[in-house]
């Protein structure tokens, strides 16, 4: 059956065929991501972290989280948190703990 429509219609075939694969491949990108977002959350804040990141994961405001970080004025949304802290010769650990006060102020906030 198979053969019989591929020699009738290749184009067609191969079209469906490839649909067919891009679907599978674009559904398990979108189950991973899923499942990869669902544990982000339960990660503490780590110095590799970027604001993007921990934005994302932790459902902050990137505008309060570039307050917090001291980068309203510009675009440092993929610089990790331990080259911020060397650029404001701050501890990478006060960042990392002002930032997880923030996440812990809205996790209580109603």
């Amino acid at each position: 059956m198979i053969r019989r429509i591929w020699q009738r219609n290749p184009g067609i075939t191969l079209a469906f065929c490839l649909a067919v694969l891009a679907s599978l491949f674009f559904g398990w990108r979108a189950v991973d991501m899923a499942l990869i977002l669902s544990n982000r959350a339960e990660k503490p804040v780590a110095g590799w972290m970027t604001p993007r990141y921990i934005a994302r994961s932790y459902g902050l405001e990137r505008d309060d989280l570039a307050a917090l970080l001291s980068t309203t004025d510009r675009d440092d949304a993929r610089q990790p948190l331990y080259s911020l802290a060397r650029e404001q010769d701050v501890p990478v650990t006060d960042l990392i703990n002002a930032v997880q006060a923030l996440i812990d102020a809205q996790d209580g906030a109603p």
